[in-house]
């Protein structure tokens, strides 16, 4: 849910309830999807999910903070009115693209007007245009799973060749995307690994060493 255009067109179209009334409600409702988002992402690093893209270390640092701040706690209206203006906890997922945005409102590619974001700009990501190069893409284990699952998806309607041509050419087209992504993912882990390995082969092995009589 788009809630900037959500916003104005429920505030116009319920002529019994004030302006004022409908975006507190859609604020409240906001804080709401924030939180369960803030609570799986915590849930997933607490299970050992890595997280990959360019924002992955403000999809940790924001579950941490949403987790030290917010977890079981009471969340009512003053708490989700802070959780909705606290820039660094704006983690939006978006299902269809396998990634989650970790809004940040100056950087954003799907918003022309980002240059504007102090003057009104947009204050959510719009999933419709999303760009794969933007600097807010983070992906967890989760996601790249699912990313997988689809490519085999594919695959299977390519095989079974019931589709209409534009459809399969389209379809191809994602699939190439979805691999390059998936590529993307094995150099971060391959990298990652190969840092390890270096931190270890750097650590003396104590246990060699023997003592002198």
């Amino acid at each position: 849910m788009q809630y900037g255009h959500a916003a104005t067109a429920m505030s116009e179209s319920y002529a019994g309830r004030s302006k004022a009334d409908m975006l507190d409600v859609l604020d409240q409702e906001k804080g709401l999807a924030l939180a369960e988002t803030l609570t799986e992402a915590g849930e997933r690093i607490a299970v050992g999910e890595s997280v990959s893209g360019p924002a992955a270390d403000r999809y940790r640092t924001a579950a941490a903070e949403f987790s030290d701040r917010y977890v079981g706690t009471y969340l009512g209206k003053r708490e989700l009115r802070a959780l909705v203006d606290n820039p660094r906890l704006q983690v939006y997922e978006d299902p269809k693209a396998f990634l989650t945005c970790n809004h940040d409102a100056f950087t954003t590619l799907c918003d022309p007007d980002r240059d504007r974001a102090r003057d009104g700009g947009r204050d959510t990501p719009d999933h419709s245009h999303c760009q794969s190069a933007c600097a807010n893409i983070s992906r967890t284990d989760s996601q790249i799973t699912a990313l997988r699952a689809e490519i085999v998806r594919i695959d299977a309607a390519a095989v079974a060749g019931l589709d209409p041509h534009p459809i399969t050419a389209r379809e191809q087209q994602r699939r190439a995307h979805l691999t390059e992504i998936e590529n993307s993912k094995l150099k971060e882990t391959n990298a990652a690994l190969e840092q390890q390995v270096a931190a270890h082969a750097s650590v003396p092995d104590l246990t060699r060493r023997r003592r002198r009589p």
